[in-house]
C-alpha cells in the first residue's frame, strides 16, 4: 500500500500501473509522467513554473554529482530506514543509492523540474507536492528528511510513526566561511539556531564537516544555492570571479526530533 493520500479529497491513492496513474476511491486520478513522478499539485499551484528552474536545477543537480557534499550525503544514508520520506526533496542527490534498510522510499517537492530530475534518479516514489499540506497518510513514515527548507511542524509531526523521526539540517556555523570572506568585507559565521517546535522534541544534535575544492567554474552556482545569495548585490557576487578556485569548509548540523 502507498502512504500517499488524494489531494483533492484525502482518501488513499492507489497506484494503477496499467493506466500510469494514482487514483482513489473518489474517483480522483492523477497521471503519472514518463519519468515515473506524479503531480500531486491542484488547481492552479501545479508546480509547472513554481521553485527553481530547469537551468538552475540543472546546475544543482551537476554541481551535487561532483561529491562536494558527500559528507553529508553519506551521514543521512546512515540514519534511513523502514519508510522514509525526503522533504523538499530536490534534483535528489541524497536519495541515491537507497540503503538496503529502507523498505519504502519517496520523495517531494513543489518544484516540478526538481521531482522529474530526482525521479530519474533511481528507486524511490517521487511526487510534486505542496509542504504545508503534504499528500502522505497520518503516522505513515518512519524516517523523515528535511535538508535546509522551510519547516513546518504540524505537517512533519502528523506523517510520523509514534516512533518515527525526523532529520532536519541546517548549516554549520564555518559553513563556507571561506567563501564569504572573499565576498563580504564582514563575513559572519551562521548562528546555528535550530527551529522552533511544540509539537516536536529535540533529542540530538550532529555536526558532520569536510574540507573541499571547489573550482572557479563552480563557485557562483554554489553560491547561488545559498539563502544569502539573492541577498548580495552583483557587485559582490562577481568577487569570486577573481580567485580561481577555494577550499571550502563544508559543515551541517544534522538535529534529530522525536514527536
Amino acid at each position: 500500500m502507498s502512504i500517499l493520500i488524494c489531494p483533492n479529497c484525502g482518501a488513499p491513492l492507489l497506484h494503477v500501473p496499467e493506466h500510469r496513474a494514482y487514483r482513489c476511491e473518489n474517483g480522483h486520478s492523477f497521471d503519472c509522467a514518463k519519468e515515473g513522478y506524479v503531480n500531486l499539485m491542484v488547481g492552479s499551484k501545479s508546480g509547472e513554473n513554481r521553485g527553481d528552474s530547469k537551468a538552475s536545477a540543472r546546475a544543482r543537480h551537476d554541481f551535487l554529482d561532483k561529491g562536494y557534499y558527500a559528507c553529508l550525503k553519506n551521514a543521512m544514508a546512515e540514519r534511513l530506514h523502514g519508510t522514509v520520506l525526503d522533504i523538499c526533496c530536490g534534483e535528489g542527490y541524497y536519495d541515491v543509492p537507497v540503503p538496503e534498510a529502507v523498505d519504502e522510499f519517496y520523495g517531494f517537492d513543489l518544484s516540478k523540474e526538481m521531482v522529474r530530475l530526482a525521479a530519474k534518479r533511481g528507486r524511490g516514489t517521487f511526487f510534486v507536492g505542496n509542504l504545508a499540506s503534504i499528500p502522505v497518510a497520518d503516522a505513515s513514515v518512519d524516517v523523515a528528511m528535511h535538508l535546509f527548507a522551510p519547516f513546518h511542524e504540524k505537517e512533519f509531526s502528523r506523517v510520523l510513526k509514534k516512533d518515527g523521526v525526523l532529520y532536519s539540517v541546517i548549516p554549520g556555523e564555518d559553513h563556507l566561511f571561506e567563501l564569504k570572506e572573499v565576498v563580504y568585507d564582514t563575513p559572519y559565521k551562521n548562528d546555528e539556531q535550530a527551529p522552533e517546535t511544540e509539537a516536536l522534541e529535540l533529542v540530538s544534535r550532529t555536526k558532520v564537516s569536510e574540507q573541499v575544492h571547489v573550482p572557479k567554474e563552480d563557485l557562483q552556482t554554489l553560491f547561488s544555492m545559498t539563502p544569502y545569495y539573492y541577498r548580495t548585490s552583483p557587485e559582490d557576487r562577481g568577487k569570486l570571479d577573481s580567485v580561481d578556485g577555494l577550499d571550502l569548509t563544508v559543515e551541517f548540523v544534522i538535529l534529530e526530533y522525536r514527536p
